[in-house]
């Protein structure tokens, strides 16, 4: 059926570096990403590696009129080997010469080198949709030019696609610049693909087995033609059915190949169907009771989920797969499929489900649970939320189309402003100034007269200063965070030339009109915003046992509050940890220069030492650009008094669903929620371990996130455009 949009919103090349003609993985998520991309009312162009010799893998695009094919030789006949593949250079030109002929608004490449490469030509910045999927696996740490080269890739990028959580984790903590770009787009389904209707039961001791895909060394597909016989010897009867063509070369071992094309060719047991096209190789499936996807110990850690694992899950073909993380959290602890990397494992797996068919049963309804989110449906409605995300056209439109100027001494945690003010006006610059200003007003004056809005977000010093050097025709809006900590700056200030006030804190904005003569037309409420999608991620199991504090200084923190607070959790779960992320002392640039506070930290660490138990269950983590991530294992948030101001922090943890509790003072319960503050240590041990059932703790995240979604950008929008505007 044709598939013609209405209005093209984008066009989008694609290119995953893949031979077309070879059913595997790779070939599968491109024509995959065609099809979503294509109902997203994106016209793609597809750009191939390797000349059409089979059109097997390509025909689900036949009569999208939204889909070009292109054939890297195409015009150049048999003067190209059927064999010959573009390198990484070539792709890299010829995407180039395309975009060059057609202009795309995204380019989507999948694999490391193709998007290392592109990034370099610094052709596609701010257009690049990278899918890096080839990182190093978890224990492998990657060489210092993998991560300039990673690092170089996501700050070309516009969003960088994921395919897991656990991948977004891994590229968010070895590559900071990938922070707040990661989009996690799951392998992908068809809608359509279900079971074989009317099939039966199989009979006790005997099962119909399917492996489809590429074989290779590390996929134990050699191994796996041992299977039926050695199941025989058992009195089990496996016949099992291998699909693909591609059989790889092992450089450890060179005589795997040869030995892989023998073993599947005569195996008892074994009949090799060769190549399929993708329906084909589904039809032949669904007649399956049990599908492989056996793999070595080395590919345990992979961050991936395997497609072929998600289409015998929606067939009905019960997984045979390993143990690991992914598999547990998409099929259930208690799978009866799940092997490790022995051959024993997978013969007692099957014998078990050869010889009890409700078993079999229970298996084959797990699976097909499970994938209503990886259906192709869901994956597009996912994919056009991301693209159209970053095709909103500025709300407002400026006077004289000159830029907003965001000003302060410490932006790192203003990145929820700058994106509302970008989504407000588009163009939008960063000043991070020298608060002491000193031997630099000439080129600060200049960078302000540039623009045609200045936001002041740290008004010591900057609000005095610009507000006497206010340029013509020039609109001037100072954001105060903390009323109490700005408040001499605005006495200096010459209010009269600041044309509007947003306040991030109601009760702010409310003392400040009872102390100030400002017109009430030029103040404004905007709560801090945050981009509640980007942190509401899956929590990990577990999580309400851990909890969590942000800093280690006593003037920023209490840790040893938290410590305390740990002890009396152990007393009653000694399942409980404590997580703070902040270095060590002594590991700080330079020791700290308060004498209290290095006394303060000699008895802390004095009085772990004297409790090793207790130090044992407290673990100390780097503050790295992670901190989303960190949030998925943390279930508890520890906030000290904040005098009424609000930690950005704090909300981004309340929407990735952690539970805040904070001392009672006023205003607490305003900032964080009505259940957030406690009367004492006792009362914050009780509230905790109440909590440790997954339900009753599940109620308290979701009311986390509920409460973050005040703060929301859309909750700010409305505030910032009046106030740039006027």
């Amino acid at each position: 059926m044709s598939h013609q949009p209405t209005t093209v919103e984008r066009r989008v090349l694609l290119y995953g570096d893949g031979n077309i003609n070879l059913i595997d993985g790779s070939t599968i998520w491109l024509v995959s990403m065609a099809q979503v991309l294509a109902r997203t009312n994106s016209h793609v162009t597809l750009l191939l590696k390797a000349r059409v010799v089979s059109r097997k893998m390509l025909e689900p695009l036949d009569g999208l009129d939204n889909v070009t094919v292109v054939d890297p030789f195409e015009g150049l006949g048999d003067a190209v080997p059927p064999n010959k593949l573009l390198s990484i250079e070539e792709v890299a030109h010829r995407i180039v010469e395309l975009d060059r002929a057609r202009r795309f608004d995204k380019i989507i490449s999948r694999g490391f080198g193709i998007s290392n490469e592109l990034a370099r030509t610094h052709e596609f910045d701010g257009r690049l949709w990278p899918y890096v999927i080839d990182l190093p696996e978890p224990g492998t740490d990657p060489t210092p030019e993998r991560l300039r080269d990673l690092e170089e890739i996501a700050l070309a990028s516009e969003r960088m696609l994921v395919q897991t959580e656990d991948s977004r984790s891994y590229m968010e903590y070895r590559v900071p610049a990938s922070a707040g770009k990661c989009v996690v787009i799951n392998p992908m389904i068809p809608d359509d693909l279900g079971p074989l209707p009317g099939r039966t039961a199989p009979s006790a001791g005997r099962l119909q087995g399917v492996y489809a895909g590429k074989f290779a060394e590390g996929w134990k597909t050699l191994e796996l033609c041992d299977v039926p016989g050695l199941l025989a010897e058992r009195g089990v009867r496996l016949s099992l059915s291998m699909i693909g063509d591609k059989i790889m070369h092992s450089v450890r071992t060179p005589t795997w190949r040869a030995r892989m094309k023998a073993a599947v060719t005569s195996s008892p047991g074994v009949q090799w169907a060769g190549g399929l096209s993708r329906d084909d190789a589904m039809a032949y499936s669904k007649t399956a009771d049990i599908g492989f996807s056996w793999r070595a110990q080395e590919l345990d850690s992979t961050h991936e989920l395997s497609t072929k694992v998600l289409e015998y899950c929606a067939m009905g073909v019960a997984p045979v797969v390993n143990r690991i993380a992914a598999h547990v959290e998409l099929l259930g602890e208690d799978y009866p499929l799940f092997v490790d990397a022995s051959l024993e494992s997978v013969l007692d797996a099957v014998e078990r489900v050869a010889r009890d068919p409700d078993l079999l049963e229970q298996a084959r309804k797990k699976a097909m649970d499970a994938i209503d989110h990886y259906r192709m449906a869901t994956t597009v409605r996912r994919i056009h939320a991301a693209l159209r995300a970053t095709e909103t056209p500025p709300r407002v439109t400026l006077a004289g189309g000159r830029p907003v100027l965001l000003v302060g001494a410490d932006l790192s945690a203003s990145r929820g402003v700058h994106t509302v003010l970008h989504q407000t006006a588009g163009d939008v610059r960063v000043a991070e100034w020298d608060p002491s200003l000193k031997g630099q007003e000439q080129p600060r004056y200049d960078e302000l007269s540039a623009a045609g809005v200045v936001v002041v977000e740290d008004a010591v010093p900057y609000l005095p200063w610009a507000t006497r050097r206010k340029a013509e025709g020039q609109r001037l809006v100072a954001h105060i965070r903390d009323l109490r900590a700005d408040e001499l700056a605005l006495r200096e200030a010459r209010l009269e030339e600041i044309d509007a006030f947003v306040f991030q804190a109601a009760p702010d904005l409310a003392a400040f009109a009872a102390t100030f003569d400002v017109p009430a037309e030029r103040l404004h409420h905007a709560p801090l915003p945050v981009d509640v999608a980007y942190l509401d991620r899956p929590g990990l199991p577990g999580r309400q046992f851990r909890v969590g504090v942000l800093d280690l200084r006593p003037s920023a923190a209490r840790p040893d509050t938290a410590v305390t607070a740990l002890r009396g959790l152990l007393a009653a779960d000694d399942r409980f940890s404590l997580h703070v992320r902040d270095h060590l002392p002594w590991e700080a640039a330079h020791l700290p220069d308060d004498q209290l506070e290095r006394d303060y930290y000699q008895a802390l660490v004095a009085g772990l030492a004297a409790e090793p138990e207790l130090a044992a269950r407290i673990a100390f983590e780097r503050p790295d650009a992670d901190l989303p991530t960190w949030y998925r294992k943390i279930g508890w948030l520890l906030v000290p008094r904040r005098r009424g101001r609000l930690d950005p922090r704090v909300v981004e943890a309340q929407a990735a669903g952690v539970v805040v509790r904070t001392p009672v003072e006023p205003g607490a319960a305003e900032l964080y929620g009505d259940d957030a503050p406690y009367e004492s240590l006792d009362a914050l041990v009780r509230s905790i371990a109440a909590a440790t059932d997954s339900a009753e703790f599940a109620k308290l995240s979701a009311a986390s996130r509920l409460r973050a979604a005040g703060h929301d950008l859309p909750a700010a929008a409305s505030a910032w455009d009046a106030a740039l505007t006027g």
